[in-house]
């Protein structure tokens, strides 16, 4: 597996891959608070089995592809995300050629919407972590199981002050929060290289910002 770089029309992602360049494309998406390195053990475990396995840090994630939310939220838009995947997938594999998608919590979510849109392009979709668009919605509103409380973070993170808080004294609630859902230290430490600064942060906060509210 090779860390380097992809570009597309809207800027370079970062991006870790590994297999032959014209193995079958396996594209996979990463969740907040992640990155890349999410995959870390599947991208070449696909490169091994003959598949082009490509990982990208993702719009905001990536600073080649970086556009300061501070000056309006439509570069973080589902379809602009949507679109990002198809952008990647064009790049790493040819124009219009179909591709497997695999995608975890936030890059779940692209997962899904892009798999409904884009039927054609999608050969296999694997989504971890995150529920069909119209399930979660419904969960969301019916709460039957505490949802809404389990979803709180959505509405911290319109709080212009929670990129500043999640990133003082070393990031100390951040990585908290990561040690308490049981990821290992070495882990937090990859999510933080590319977390750890305050433009890639709020660039990731905006995803949530730019979806609106979820009542």
């Amino acid at each position: 597996m090779s860390d380097t770089e992809l570009a597309t029309a809207q800027g370079r992602f970062t991006i870790a891959a590994a297999g032959p360049a014209d193995g079958p494309l396996v594209l996979l998406l990463h969740g907040y608070p992640q990155s890349r390195h999410s995959w870390r053990r599947q991208v070449p475990a696909l490169g091994a089995a003959g598949y082009r396995a490509v990982a990208p840090d993702q719009r905001g994630y990536s600073p080649g592809v970086r556009p300061d939310p501070a000056r309006g939220l439509e570069p973080y838009s589902v379809d602009r995300l949507v679109q990002d995947v198809l952008d990647l997938a064009d790049a790493a594999a040819g124009p219009g050629r179909p591709f497997h998608l695999v995608g975890h919590d936030w890059g779940g979510h692209v997962a899904w919407v892009t798999a409904h849109r884009h039927p054609g392009r999608v050969r296999s979709l694997a989504v971890l972590s995150r529920p069909h668009p119209a399930a979660f919605r419904r969960a969301y509103r019916e709460n039957a199981d505490d949802q809404q409380h389990r979803s709180r973070h959505h509405r911290m993170f319109h709080d212009p002050a929670t990129g500043p808080l999640l990133l003082e004294d070393g990031a100390r609630r951040l990585r908290a929060r990561l040690a308490e859902q049981g990821v290992p230290a070495a882990a937090v430490a990859e999510y933080l290289s590319v977390l750890g600064e305050p433009a890639a942060l709020e660039a990731a906060l905006a995803w949530y910002r730019a979806a609106g509210s979820l009542t």
